[in-house]
Order: C-alpha cells, then sequence, then structure tokens
C-alpha cells in the first residue's frame, strides 16, 4: 500500500509539474490556473488508477504497460478538454494539452520503466554469461523471458546464420555471426553457457554445437519446441542425446500413411516395447478404426493401457504369448486387416546365453503368427527386423534373418503381402546402453564401453516408426524395406557425450572404461549384405530384394532348427542355423565344423 502511496505522489507531482511547464510555456491567464492544476491532477490519477496501473509489477514492465499508460493519460487530458472547452469556453490553445499530455505520458512512462532498467543493468554483476544461438522468434521470446526473470545468469546476445540478421541488435543485445563462428565468439566473449532456440535444427548440428561448446567448457542446452513458445510456455532443458541423434524424415508422405491406416483393424504384437507402443499411437494418430494389442508382459501391456485409455478408437489388449496363447481365435474374432509383429527378444548377449529360447521366440513366433495371418486374411504383414540380420554373429541377428526368409517366401504362396522392415538401435529401447550410461554416470562411474572402436546405427522411436509406417503403406509383398539411418555413432564418442551431457567432464569427473566385445557382438553394423539394392520414391528407404529359396527346404529347415533348440542343444543349434544362413559366422563354431556347412538356397 505504501509504495502505491508514493508511487500516486510521484505521479501528481509529475502531473502538476507538466501542467505548469505547459501553462508558462503558453503563457496561460494565472486567475485559474490552481483550479485547472487540480482538475488536471485529480483526472489523471483517476485514469491511472482505473487501468490498474498502481497493481502492476513495474519490475516486468512492457509495451502493453506503456501503451496503458498512455491511453490513459490521453484519456484524462481529453476529458479535462471538454470539461474546460464546453461549458464555459477558455482560450486555451489546443497546442497546451498536446504539450502537457506528452510530457505527462513521457515522465508516467519513465517512473514505470526505470525499475526494470535498474533491475536488468545491475542484477548481472558478476553473473554468467549466456548466448543464444537463434535471433528468431523464438529466441526472441526466449531472451525475454531471460531478462525479465533475475537469476544468475547475464545474457550477452545472439549468434545467428542469417546474413540480414548478423550486426544488427535484438533487445539491445548485439546479434553476432554466423555459427561457423561459434568457437571464437565463446572464447572471445567468455561465455559460459549457450542456450539453443531453434527447435527444427537437425541431430548432427546439435551434435556440432555441443562438441564445439565442450571444447571451450561452455555448458549447452535447448528450448525443446516452437510449441512451447506458441503456449507462452518457453522451457530451455538441457540438451539429451536424443536432441543430437533427432532427424525429421523430410520426405515424409503423411497422406499415404492415412491411406494406408485409416479405417483400418490393426494388430500390434509386441504392443507394449519402444516400437510396438510407438506403432499403437501413430496407428490412433492416422485413424485406425481398431487396434488389437497384444504382449505377453502383464506390466508392459498395462502400461500401454494406461497411456491410450483416452483413446477415441476401440483397443483391446491381450495378454498372451504368441508361441502357446489364443492367438488364432482373438484373429478369428477380429479380423485384422494389418499386422505389424514387434514381438522378438532383442538382446544380444541375453540370447546368446539362452539360444533356444531367443530361437523359438524369434523363429517360431514369427512362423505362427505369419501362418495365422495368412489363415484369418490379414491383407499386409509386416515383421520388425533388424541391422543385426545383416552377415549375423550372433543368434538374435541369425534368427531374425531367417524370419525375413521365412516370410519372403511365405509371400510367394500366399494371398496375404509379408514384408519385413530392417533399421538399427532404436534410441531409449529396452536393452539399449543410454540407460545404462546415465545410470553409471549416476554412481560416479566408469561407464563401460566394450570398444574402443564399436559403431552403431540409432534412430528415435518416433522417426523410425514413422519410416516403419511409410515402407508398410508402399509394399506390394517380399520386400526387406531399409530405414536410412544416417551415420553410424561410436559408442564411445557418445558415452563421452552423455557424461558431458550430464555436467561433467570425460575422462575427468568420469572415467570410461573398455570391456571387450561380448558373445555374438560385432564392431560394426550393417544394413544390407550382397542383395540388390533398389530405390523408392522415399529418400529415406530403400528396399533388399528378395532372397527366393526352395520353399519346402526352408520349412525342413526350420522344423529342424526348431527341434534344435527345443532340445537345448547349442552346437547343433549353431550348426542348423549356419546351413540356412551360410554368412553366419559365429565365434564358437569350429572351422572343421564349417566345412560340414551345405548351403541350401536355390532359386525357384
Amino acid at each position: 500500500m505504501k509504495k502505491k502511496i508514493v508511487l500516486a505522489g510521484m505521479d501528481a507531482t509529475v502531473f502538476a509539474a507538466s501542467f505548469a511547464v505547459s501553462s508558462r510555456w503558453f503563457d496561460l491567464d494565472s486567475s485559474r490556473f490552481w483550479l485547472f492544476l487540480g482538475l488536471f491532477v485529480v483526472t489523471k490519477l483517476f485514469f491511472l488508477m482505473r487501468s490498474g496501473l498502481y497493481h502492476a509489477i513495474l519490475r516486468y514492465a512492457g509495451l502493453p504497460l506503456a501503451a496503458e499508460v498512455i491511453k490513459s493519460i490521453f484519456y484524462a487530458t481529453l476529458l479535462c478538454f471538454f470539461i474546460i472547452h464546453f461549458p464555459t469556453p477558455q482560450k486555451i490553445p489546443v497546442g497546451f494539452f498536446f504539450t502537457d499530455f506528452l510530457a505527462s505520458a513521457f515522465f508516467v512512462g519513465l517512473i514505470r520503466f526505470a525499475p526494470r532498467y535498474f533491475h536488468e543493468s545491475f542484477r548481472d554483476s558478476g553473473s554468467k554469461k549466456l548466448l543464444i544461438y537463434g535471433a528468431g522468434e523464438l529466441g526472441e521470446t526466449v531472451a525475454r523471458k531471460l531478462l525479465r526473470v533475475p537469476g544468475e545468469y547475464q545474457l550477452i546476445g545472439f549468434i545467428d546464420d542469417s546474413a540480414t540478421k548478423i550486426g544488427k541488435r535484438l533487445h539491445n543485445l548485439p546479434i553476432f555471426g554466423p555459427i561457423g563462428e561459434l568457437g571464437a565468439i565463446l572464447s572471445k566473449e567468455r561465455v559460459s553457457e549457450l542456450v539453443i532456440a531453434i527447435s527444427t535444427l537437425p541431430g548432427e548440428v546439435v551434435r556440432e554445437i555441443t562438441h564445439e561448446c565442450r571444447r571451450h567448457g561452455v555448458f549447452c542446452r535447448i528450448v525443446p519446441s516452437f510449441s512451447n513458445m506458441m503456449k507462452k510456455d518457453v522451457s530451455i532443458k538441457n540438451i539429451d542425446i536424443a536432441d543430437l541423434l533427432k532427424r525429421d524424415p523430410k520426405d515424409l508422405d503423411e497422406a499415404q500413411i492415412r491411406r494406408f491406416l485409416n479405417g483400418k483393424t490393426i494388430m500390434i504384437s509386441g504392443a507394449g516395447g519402444s516400437i510396438g507402443s510407438e506403432l499403437s499411437r501413430q496407428c490412433i494418430r492416422y485413424g485406425a478404426k481398431k487396434l488389437i494389442l497384444i504382449d505377453h508382459s502383464e506390466f508392459n501391456l498395462y502400461a500401454v493401457q494406461e497411456e491410450l485409455s483416452d483413446s477415441e478408437i476401440p483397443i483391446r489388449f491381450c495378454l498372451l504369448n504368441i508361441l502357446s496363447g489364443p492367438l488364432d481365435k482373438v484373429m478369428e474374432e477380429e479380423r485384422p486387416e494389418i499386422f505389424f509383429h514387434a514381438a522378438a527378444y532383442k538382446h544380444v548377449p541375453i540370447v546368446e546365453e539362452n539360444p533356444g529360447e531367443g530361437v523359438i521366440n524369434n523363429v517360431e513366433g514369427t512362423v505362427r503368427a505369419a501362418q495365422l495371418a495368412e489363415k484369418s486374411g490379414v491383407h499386409k504383414f509386416i515383421l520388425i527386423s533388424t541391422d543385426k540380420a545383416v552377415r549375423p554373429t550372433s543368434v538374435m541377428g541369425a534368427s531374425k534373418r531367417i524370419a525375413e526368409l521365412f516370410i519372403q517366401n511365405l509371400d510367394l504362396h500366399s494371398r496375404t503381402e509379408y514384408l519385413a522392415v530392417r533399421f538399427g538401435n532404436v534410441l531409449g529401447s529396452s536393452g539399449s546402453v543410454i540407460p545404462k550410461f546415465l545410470e553409471q554416470i549416476n554412481s560416479g562411474g566408469p561407464v563401460t564401453v566394450t570398444h574402443p572402436d564399436v559403431t552403431r546405427y540409432f534412430m528415435l522411436t518416433s522417426e523410425a516408426v514413422q519410416l516403419v509406417l511409410q515402407a508398410a503403406s508402399i509394399g506390394n509383398g517380399g520386400e526387406i524395406f531399409i530405414l536410412n539411418m544416417g551415420n553410424p555413432v561410436r559408442i564411445a564418442d557418445m558415452a563421452e557425450d552423455i557424461i558431458f551431457l550430464s555436467g561433467r567432464e570425460p575422462h575427468k569427473d568420469i572415467q570410461i572404461e573398455f570391456t571387450g566385445l561380448r558373445p555374438g557382438e560385432k564392431l560394426y553394423e550393417e544394413l544390407l549384405m550382397d542383395e540388390t539394392e533398389k530405390k523408392t520414391q522415399y529418400e529415406n528407404i530403400t528396399i533388399a530384394r528378395a532372397t527366393p529359396v526352395h520353399w519346402e527346404r526352408l520349412n525342413v529347415q526350420i522344423e529342424e532348427l526348431l527341434t534344435c533348440a527345443r532340445q537345448a542343444n547349442r552346437h547343433p543349434l549353431l550348426l542348423a542355423i549356419k546351413r540356412m544362413i551360410p554368412e553366419f559366422m559365429h565365434g564358437s563354431l569350429e572351422p572343421e565344423a564349417r566345412k560340414d556347412v551345405i548351403p541350401f538356397r536355390r532359386s525357384i
């Protein structure tokens, strides 16, 4: 209350001074000076009070407050003009009112904006210097938020790649040169932190910026999305590994995907996993008629059920094992038109320790699901495969390759269209290295990596699923679609990035230890072997041509393989895999045993 009284007193003084100066300037009749002075002061105070200007927090004064000041004083001056001129016309020039209005508005505005000016001028003394990358709408909004909120940062300016912005000023702060000069700017300005305020920046550019910041000891953060700015809820978060890997498919044909999924009954196995659950979300987004979600994990199925409980389309949640559950009954009841088979064991070392179970789940599960799809009239069956199926060195990769061969060749004998989509590691999926690295960092290290040169392809779950849907929408059956995974990433580099993004110094605060490749692991992954590559109309999707084999022999080989798997005979099982996949190079197969392997492939 005391502050409001002081502010009103300052305003009254300004109004009185403005009136006095204007009166002297225009040589007004002094006989009515005090009467008119009281009228002007009281009227202006009334309008200011009525507009709520005595309740404003002056530290956040901005354009709306300035507009309110001008509007209130204008209305007050206009009212005084009518009061003085119309009842008893006075010889007071219009210029007097205009001069008084300008002087009053200027000095009242000065009083209102002074607290913000002093707050922003002196609050940054000794604080950390912060730079914003991006001088567009999002960058401007971030800057405005940082300037208004007291804290430990001193905003020193922007960097931007636009030649039309470089050298100009925004919020009276300089816009420095392009991103190519980032290192020099960070060093010259002694920047402590950089905020990336371009939400559409590709992951590889974010990665380059992060590495440059790391080289100069500058902490880096990011504004996650433009939509937050539209909600006036701009949030700044620490960069995570997903920001370094994100890639928005430029040629994504959403209209094609919608035509493929809209109004269809869709079944998804492994629906509680990272790929299966994202498939569920995307199918809802693109207008599926009904979803049948299958998973043998009660918890995973419960989690996806909780997430999708508000869906507008009907969803049936089926807790069953594809190998032994009543899948045939469910498919007979629901008659799905599209089947996404995402259920699989995929953790390489675990499957190496339990090869029989891995083969049974990944091969027999695919065979049963694919055969039931044909029986129940499914129009299209899509197998989610992996880059580990290419020249496999692990049982897991080999099992997925056999699953690919089976559905490719089943397609030649069925009205159902069978196809596979092959891609690399999905960030954040179960068994991913990222959660493991974070847990090790939080425990103080060390972070363990198998080999200094090991590389892997990585893709965000949302991007992978969008491309899976795109591939499925154009498939005619028999294809293996291969998703463009970008460049492979050295796991050691990723470990260093995650340590840095966690606010620690790699090899100093957190050590990295190399433990050696585990059974079945490769130094690098491939997406194609000797298959002929065929382009599609989409840049991010290519096709490996079908590998036709003798159908009856393939079925016999699969039965022999599953017999070995059920008997838990490791060595015969590996030999059975080798007979089916000559390129299978497992470390435990003896050279003399490999001589007995007879390739079974031949064109039909």
